[in-house]
């Protein structure tokens, strides 16, 4: 598991360049436009201020520029507002410039602008040296900077190829389901042998599994979102109405093959009975084994073939323990695990909404006047 772990670490190393390469570049063109912009058309010789907003609010995804292009604009406007009293109204100079920045300052630790609150007391502060100073048209100036760099911002993240994050959300589910069908048929083979689960499948299995499931978890999430406001054809042709239910397939089979694990780890007999009925242990390792083939190809489509004859031999099986030392209670309780993924992985998949056209809908009856 470490082995795989450490291997997929460059492939991943250059995932994060590539994104991080094209954040940079769509960043850059929105700074170099917005410079340019205020240059001819406001006479700014350095406006720092908006290519300075450019560079702050361009995100991965689309969201995230939006959300950040709007807590930076609020950001500006309540320092405004709580600088322009300040400045004009209030004397001495040396009193309005404390109120202004006790104000300023208390907004900004608020939190609800999160990081962009920094720019509460930033432009609090410009606008009172603006203002006492006698420079409106420098501060309109340097407002309007700021307003293009927004503006900027935004057209590059949503224009210049934005980020499309299906294909690590694709890889995070496969390697979920990859690492629960491996310690399904783990779980088979310390069942067999007679041994603990941890003596098996190692340790840690349990956090390395939480640790896919919540990075499979971050991941989907992560394309959805890159998926909203995104004018790329191929955000457009993507799909979505699955995955998520794959996600909660797969989390659904891994609390129950943990609880079983567990199970195992406390009462490694419970699978294992002696005389006649180590058949049932044979059976239970051949149904892990199945589940764990069903669980592999939990892809959004239709259940596995073999489902069905899975949950009657379990059926079956259960039906079976009539005699002591099987009927115990850890043997139902594996039974009833086994059982609760096998339903997981039954459960038929959402149907995607049937769009007919304008032309082919029925016509509604509209009463004559």
């Amino acid at each position: 598991m470490r082995g795989a772990r450490w291997s997929a670490l460059p492939a991943r190393m250059r995932r994060l360049g590539r994104t991080d390469g094209a954040e940079a570049a769509r960043a850059t063109v929105a700074a170099g436009l917005t410079w340019q912009t205020c240059t001819a058309l406001l006479h700014t010789p350095d406006p720092y201020a908006g290519a300075v907003a450019a560079l702050l609010i361009v995100e991965t995804t689309v969201v995230r520029t939006a959300s950040a292009a709007l807590r930076y604009g609020a950001g500006c406007l309540l320092g405004v507002l709580v600088a322009v009293p300040g400045a004009l109204y209030a004397r001495p100079g040396m009193a309005g410039l404390a109120l202004v920045v006790f104000a300023s300052v208390l907004l900004a630790r608020r939190g609800f602008l999160g990081h962009h609150g920094i720019h509460v007391p930033t432009t609090a502060l410009i606008t009172f040296a603006l203002l006492r100073g006698h420079h409106r048209g420098e501060l309109v100036s340097h407002l309007a900077e700021i307003v293009l760099g927004i503006g900027f911002g935004l057209a590059c993240s949503a224009l210049l190829f934005p980020a499309v994050r299906v294909r690590s959300a694709e890889r995070a589910l496969e390697e979920l389901r990859a690492l629960v069908a491996r310690y399904l048929d783990g779980l088979a083979d310390a069942v067999v042998r007679r041994e603990r689960p941890r003596d098996v499948l190692g340790p840690s299995w349990e956090q390395d599994l939480d640790t896919a499931l919540e990075r499979a978890r971050t991941a989907v999430d992560e394309a959805h979102e890159s998926m909203r406001w995104n004018v790329r054809p191929v955000a457009r042709r993507r799909r979505w109405h699955l995955d998520r239910r794959i996600l909660c397939t797969l989390a659904d089979v891994a609390r129950e093959l943990a609880a079983t694990g567990r199970l195992l780890d406390a009462r490694p007999g419970a699978a294992r009975a002696p005389g006649p009925e180590a058949a049932f242990a044979r059976s239970y390792a051949r149904l892990l084994r199945t589940t764990a083939l069903c669980a592999y190809s939990c892809r959004g489509g239709r259940p596995h073939p073999a489902l069905p004859a899975t949950r009657r031999a379990l059926t079956r099986l259960g039906s079976a323990r009539c005699d002591p030392p099987a009927a115990d209670a850890e043997t139902g309780r594996l039974l009833r695990h086994l059982e609760s993924a096998l339903s997981c992985l039954s459960a038929p998949p959402p149907a995607p909404p049937v769009r007919t056209h304008r032309a082919l809908r029925p016509l509604r009856h509209t009463p004559r006047r």
